[in-house]
């Protein structure tokens, strides 16, 4: 049972983490927008996206310097500043530079920021793994609410449809950073000196790492493999006709694999942090091989769904097992940048080794960084705390 007092920090922390991850689940949606409504070309739309992501990566590493030194509320106050004012700027601007250095001090300053903070305060509390399963399915929330809205308010309202959501989150946030916990060093009384605090939050990171380097390129992979394999279909609901698509598809499997984080937070307490890790990775691995051969949309659907499912079941348990080792928050802050980096790297890998659309190759490279991720992990498992209880 969360305390009472926590539970404000949980929610605190969640809210502060939504404002800064917003752009991230939004992405796709500012691309568009930068192309449908400012007129610019793919490569400038793609580079402004890069800049604000490489922001992000960069204040997540930054937050080593800041996060056991300075008061977390006041940072707190400030990334979240950050974010109202460089989205309201971003409204009025629609030259190229002008938001390319923008969108960066945006992500580097405040979203970034208000997102490594979120990520290191669930960290800090005493149940990270049922926590963090709240955030991420808070994130899953909004990153479906995103796709369900944002489209449509970019055509009402042009480019500021994409930044007035990211306006209010910051607003409404900036309300709760005075439950936020102040630091992990007041908060957890003391901080360990033993080697294992220094080394087994590295070895955490660099799973998390390899993980991401092959889900995020597999997922981020499935509209142009559904649409190379005609994924579309008509069916008749209460005597309507509906269209499926890869992109219907996709919008229900973010929203449905909201089970994934729910039940990590329900099973936190109650199944050993190890055997829910090697389920979950062995369940995806197995997923993605399955990807073969000709696919029904119903087919398609239900891998894309169990896909994400147990992508958003095993975060929160490997976001706690950092957090387990990691008394300071020192490494904690470091997280988002393990996931975004670990995204880039994979299509860098994959952009490397693979030409043209050889989905089979695609799926192989994907499935064995998985894998190599879930050996790693075997091989550390027992030097880990087991999950809170």
């Amino acid at each position: 049972m969360i305390k009472n007092n926590e539970r404000s920090e949980v929610i605190a922390a969640i809210l502060i983490g939504c404002a800064g991850v917003y752009m991230v689940f939004g992405m796709p949606f500012f691309v568009g927008g930068m192309l449908s409504e400012l007129n610019f070309s793919q490569s400038n739309a793609n580079l402004i996206s890069s800049a604000e992501i490489s922001g992000m990566s960069l204040s997540s590493l930054l937050g080593i310097m800041w996060v056991g030194k300075y008061n977390w509320r006041k940072v707190a106050a400030l990334a979240l500043s950050a974010i109202i004012i460089g989205n309201i700027i971003s409204c009025y601007v629609s030259d190229f530079n002008s938001l390319l250095v923008i969108r960066f001090l945006t992500g580097l300053l405040g979203h970034g920021t208000a997102f490594a903070l979120g990520v290191a305060a669930i960290g800090a509390t005493s149940q990270p793994d049922k926590n963090f399963g709240y955030s991420v399915a808070s994130q899953v929330i909004m990153g479906s609410l995103t796709a369900l809205f944002i489209p449509q308010a970019i055509a009402n309202y042009g480019i500021a449809g994409m930044f007035a959501p990211a306006i209010l989150l910051g607003i409404i946030a900036l309300f709760f950073t005075s439950k936020l916990a102040v630091s992990a060093q007041i908060k957890n009384a003391k901080t360990s000196t033993n080697s294992k605090f220094l080394v087994l939050p590295i070895i955490g990171l660099i799973i998390m790492v390899i993980w991401q380097m092959g889900v995020g390129p597999f997922f981020n992979n499935l509209v142009p493999y559904g649409i190379s394999m005609n994924i579309e279909a008509e069916i008749n609901v209460f005597k309507n006709t509906i269209k499926v698509d890869v992109f219907t598809i996709l919008f229900l499997s973010t929203a449905l694999s909201i089970i994934g984080p729910l039940s990590a937070s329900a099973l936190a307490s109650k199944i050993n942090r190890s055997v829910a890790i090697c389920c979950a990775l062995a369940v995806q691995v197995i997923i993605i091989l399955s990807f073969q051969g000709e696919i029904t949309w119903l087919g398609f659907a239900l891998r894309v769904i169990l896909f994400q499912t147990a992508w958003n079941f095993v975060g929160p348990f490997l976001m706690g097992l950092i957090a387990s080792v990691d008394e300071s928050g020192n490494y904690s802050v470091l997280i988002p940048a393990s996931q975004l980096g670990g995204i880039a790297i994979g299509h860098g890998v994959i952009a490397s080794l693979i030409q043209g659309n050889n989905m089979g190759l695609i799926n192989y490279y994907c499935a064995a960084v998985i894998f190599l991720s879930a050996f790693l992990y075997t091989l550390v498992m027992g030097k880990f705390k087991p999950s809170s209880f």
